[in-house]
């Protein structure tokens, strides 16, 4: 994957929903929220610099390693914020708008990994829903072990 924003974006949407669905199922929304948006800090600084080096601009428009950091890291920190946000609300719908919004994002991420890398759309499809679902289905199931 060549384009840092979609790096960022899918690295968001894959990583933070686990610790953040563990947090919800385990404790309350505001902690969860807070568990998302400090996954979604590390995602975003480990996405920056990640990808600050390893592009030279030869596989991305964003040939200057600060702005190829930038838009990794923003994407990643978006992608992970949004979800975090609305659970750290702690409202009844907060966790069910949570989990469509992350049905959301991967489904934005497929169509754009699809328009700008290229591949065939079923595949994509499937291995970008298998890989964000996994990860809210795992972080929930270790967070229902808190009750253990």
């Amino acid at each position: 994957m060549s384009e840092p924003a979609l790096t960022g974006l899918t690295a968001g949407a894959v990583v933070v929903p686990a610790p953040l669905f563990a947090a919800a199922v385990a404790v309350d929304g505001w902690t969860a929220g807070l568990v998302g948006l400090a996954a979604a800090i590390g995602v975003a600084l480990y996405a920056a610099l990640a990808a600050a080096g390893d592009d030279d601009g030869g596989l991305s428009a964003a040939d200057d390693p600060v702005r190829r950091a930038g838009l990794a890291g923003g994407g990643a920190f978006l992608a992970g914020a949004l979800p975090s946000l609305v659970v750290l609300a702690e409202t009844s719908w907060g966790f069910p708008l949570a989990v469509a919004l992350v049905a959301a994002e991967l489904a934005v991420v497929g169509s754009l990994r699809v328009r700008l890398v290229g591949g065939d759309v079923l595949e994509t499809a499937v291995r970008v829903a298998l890989g964000g679902a996994l990860a809210a289905a795992l972080g929930a199931g270790v967070g229902s072990l808190a009750g253990v």
